[in-house]
């Protein structure tokens, strides 16, 4: 007798909202993606969720429209885009004098590798209009921002909270605390190292033709959807479309584990990939911070 066996679903966990209410940031984040008054049903979020298409170009969080997205060939999500992890690989792992470097060089490097490593980078654009040096990501346009809401004394506690829950038993106190204090040497020279970031799209686009997006509309995130399955990624055209223009900020967590494994293979690299996914954390909540209210809802979406 043969038993048949039912496969069971990945498990949405409902972490409440980014900002702790009864917190010290009850009153807010400083950014401005706001979900007060608004009211989504994510029962149906697994339903959203597709296989990555390993040659599709990387997304950013962002839930905005790509009219160039087609689902059956969805790459995998992480702010940013590929540019997003050099600064994560500046803190967490690079040996080399905080004093020196520039986010442009450590963008090239991110993007050589990318390419080197049989990865397909992307990034995207926006249709707005923007100041001089922007490119219509908040994940690049903001990044001195983001570093400064990292730093944070006064959002330290929900920051600490939030990467400790999101990274789990994988949560390190010494790489957290490592990141955040080359973060704080980083910070004192950010005008020099984050100068000139408005070319990384076009650098993107000299390396890895064909990698930009150019994403429509504006900001209507309720949601933070941390995905830690494999393989998997949000259809964040189709979930507005279901949700009545509500959208949601999707982070595959899985994919920078499987970027650190693949840009530190070796076994004396195990610290490397362990700081490069503390770094890539700590960013993406920070991240967070500098775009949102903290109204936003988290969720992850987990392994049964």
């Amino acid at each position: 007798m043969t038993r048949r066996t039912t496969k069971v679903p990945p498990r949405i966990v409902n972490l409440g909202t980014l900002a702790d209410p009864v917190g010290p940031n009850s009153s807010g984040w400083p950014g401005q993606v706001s979900a007060n008054g608004v009211s989504v049903d994510f029962s149906d979020l697994n339903n959203f969720y597709v296989h990555v298409d390993p040659s599709a170009k990387t997304r950013c969080i962002d839930g905005r429209h790509d009219p160039a997205l087609n689902e059956a060939e969805l790459g995998p999500q992480v702010p940013g885009g590929a540019p997003g992890s050099a600064l994560a690989y500046r803190l967490g792992v690079d040996q080399d004098d905080l004093t020196r470097g520039t986010f442009t060089g450590d963008a090239e490097m991110m993007i050589q590798s990318y390419v080197r490593l049989g990865l397909a980078p992307g990034g995207h654009r926006d249709v707005l209009e923007h100041g001089v040096g922007q490119v219509g990501c908040g994940a690049i346009d903001g990044l001195d921002q983001v570093l400064s809401c990292m730093i944070d004394p006064h959002l330290v506690e929900d920051h600490k909270r939030l990467v400790r829950v999101i990274l789990d038993t994988d949560f390190n106190r010494d790489h957290y605390l490592r990141v955040m204090g080359a973060g704080l040497v980083l910070r004192s020279r950010s005008t020099a190292y984050f100068a000139d970031r408005g070319e990384i799209l076009d650098l993107l686009d000299a390396l890895a033709p064909n990698s930009i997006s150019v994403l429509e509309g504006v900001h209507h995130e309720a949601l933070v959807v941390v995905n830690v399955v494999p393989e998997t990624t949000l259809s964040s055209n189709r979930f507005a479309q279901a949700h009545d223009g509500v959208q949601a900020f999707g982070y595959d967590l899985w994919r920078s584990r499987q970027l650190a494994q693949t840009l530190f293979p070796l076994p004396s690299q195990v610290l490397d990939r362990e700081r490069f996914v503390h770094a890539r954390v700590m960013l993406t909540i920070a991240t967070l911070m500098a775009l949102t209210d903290g109204s936003l809802r988290l969720l992850l979406r987990l392994t049964s």
